[in-house]
């Protein structure tokens, strides 16, 4: 099957959109709940730089995929190593995320939304692995 190098590139700057998409619902959805738990046995501070370090590196991982989408001519060895690795962390993303969701499940009322929005940036983060693996495969291959 072949796959024109517009769509593949599309396909990679809608899977940067969904990284970006992510690091913002985790800054603004999750980050302000979060400081203000109350729950005991809490560590917020804790968290909330966990939470700023998964906001970094799917800001990294767009930026990554935006670079490659508007510069690779084909498939090459570099290019696909580079976006397996970009599959890999977007999946350690997703578990971190979803880890995060089911602690924060017990948390009580005030904290329900946090859990939800959580567990739908680990299924973004998810497709968006997915979305990756599959422009990996349909690149075509430089010549």
């Amino acid at each position: 099957m072949r796959v024109s190098l517009k769509s593949c590139r599309r396909i990679l700057l809608t899977s940067a959109g969904l990284f970006v998409a992510v690091a913002l619902v985790v800054a603004a959805g999750v980050i302000l709940p979060v400081k203000a738990d109350i729950f005991p046995y809490a560590a917020p501070q804790r968290a909330v730089a966990a939470f700023w370090g998964n906001i970094a590196f799917n800001l990294l991982a767009a930026t990554v995929l935006v670079f490659i989408a508007l510069r690779a001519t084909g498939r090459s060895r570099l290019s696909t190593t580079v976006l397996g690795l970009l599959v890999s962390l977007a999946l350690l993303l997703a578990i971190a995320l979803t880890d995060a969701a089911f602690a924060y499940q017990t948390h009580g009322v005030a904290m329900q939304t946090v859990p939800i929005l959580l567990f739908l940036c680990s299924a973004t983060d998810l497709l968006t692995a997915a979305l990756v693996t599959t422009a990996v495969f349909l690149f075509p291959k430089k010549t």
